[in-house]
């Protein structure tokens, strides 16, 4: 598959000073937007009562993971759980295992910029509800600035921004910190952070684990880091950070965001064909940051087969049965800005529909445009 050529000479880690300038006023228009629609609202929460948790991350950290530990640890809390998406698809709602009934999606965005409304509208919703949560729990796409997240929130006077938990992948810490299109937008989401969770470390050697815990300390010198493997963090630490967040006087001003990434989603009705698949995905290019899909495959027609790419290292996991749920296959592949042939994407993914001879025309949803 063609990648994207770039100008050798160009730097990519320079700060463009209208693009930050661009994601300022985004920001200040998001908190702007979230104060007006604050005024005269009178809530059953009372102020600062609702205690909000941030799991922040770049793409394919492991907060979905994490996620689901806490969901079916026992800690007797009724949460509401907002998951949010940069894909037109919010694969990661369909990719929590232990769904409670009080799962809200925010998709085809970052909850910072792009769908800044939609977390403002259903953070009032939530403040004026009769039966209150005991808690909320935010997961943000993996390219969302922390910071702004917790800037919005705090325009609601019901919320109690509890602290931002970022996953870090100890296996590409270094890769990503020094990444020309990812870096800033990473070693950002970790500066925000209150707590750090290092996952992945059962990839890593010895010498590889140290490497990774020292870079971290050295990253966020005074804050706790956790080590969660599999996303084993107690529920006591993910909603008992105890931060101390204050409204914001000014907006972030991000130098790496949205307008750098690129995702693209695809879905289909018919049974996909795995080994076909397998070629495929084995012929993305590397330049890929992550993909992600619940899969109908001829070879397990019964059940979901969940894809997980991060890098390099891709997976097939079997997942729950269909039920009475109609099989279908979801995927979204998420990269730096102009890397996706999208035609070439689209002809090889329904290349690998079990019976292309009759198959229907490719559903492609809408992608999110620099």
């Amino acid at each position: 598959m063609k990648t994207p050529e770039r100008n050798s000479q160009d730097n990519s880690n320079a700060v463009d000073p209208y693009e930050a300038a661009e994601e300022a006023r985004q920001a200040l228009s998001g908190m702007i937007f979230a104060a007006l629609k604050m005024r005269g609202r009178k809530f059953r929460a009372a102020p600062a009562s609702l205690p909000l948790t941030i799991i922040a991350g770049f793409l394919g950290a492991g907060k979905t993971t994490l996620l689901n530990h806490l969901l079916v640890e026992p800690h007797g809390r009724r949460l509401a759980v907002l998951v949010n998406d940069f894909g037109s698809i919010n694969i990661d709602a369909d990719l929590v295992s232990s769904r409670t009934e009080d799962m809200i999606s925010l998709t085809n965005g970052c909850a910072c910029c792009a769908v800044a409304g939609d977390l403002t509208e259903t953070l009032i919703d939530i403040a004026e509800r009769e039966e209150l949560p005991d808690a909320i729990v935010l997961e943000a796409s993996g390219i969302a600035d922390t910071q702004a997240i917790v800037q919005i929130a705090l325009t609601n006077p019901a919320m109690r921004v509890e602290g931002a938990l970022v996953v870090v992948d100890a296996e590409t810490v270094f890769e990503l910190a020094e990444d020309p299109h990812a870096g800033r937008l990473f070693r950002n989401q970790i500066a925000a952070a209150d707590l750090c969770a290092l996952s992945k470390l059962d990839l890593l050697d010895e010498a590889g684990r140290t490497a990774a815990r020292d870079w971290l300390a050295t990253q966020v010198p005074g804050k706790p880091v956790v080590e969660a493997f599999n996303g084993a963090v107690p529920a006591e630490v993910v909603l008992g950070i105890g931060a101390t967040r204050h409204a914001p006087c000014s907006p972030p001003v991000s130098t790496d965001h949205a307008h750098d990434f690129d995702s693209f989603s695809f879905t289909v009705d018919e049974p996909l064909d795995g080994e076909r698949l397998r070629a495929l995905f084995d012929s993305l290019p590397t330049s890929l940051l992550r993909a992600k899909g619940v899969l109908n495959l001829t070879e397990e027609p019964a059940r979901r087969t969940v894809y997980q790419r991060v890098g390099e290292r891709w997976s097939y996991t079997p997942a729950a049965p269909w039920g009475d749920e109609t099989p279908r296959s979801s995927i979204v592949f998420i990269g730096p800005a102009g890397w996706i042939d999208r035609s070439k994407l689209e002809t090889g993914l329904d290349a690998c529909r079990a019976d292309i001879n009759d198959a229907r025309p490719t559903k492609t949803l809408p992608h999110k445009e620099r």
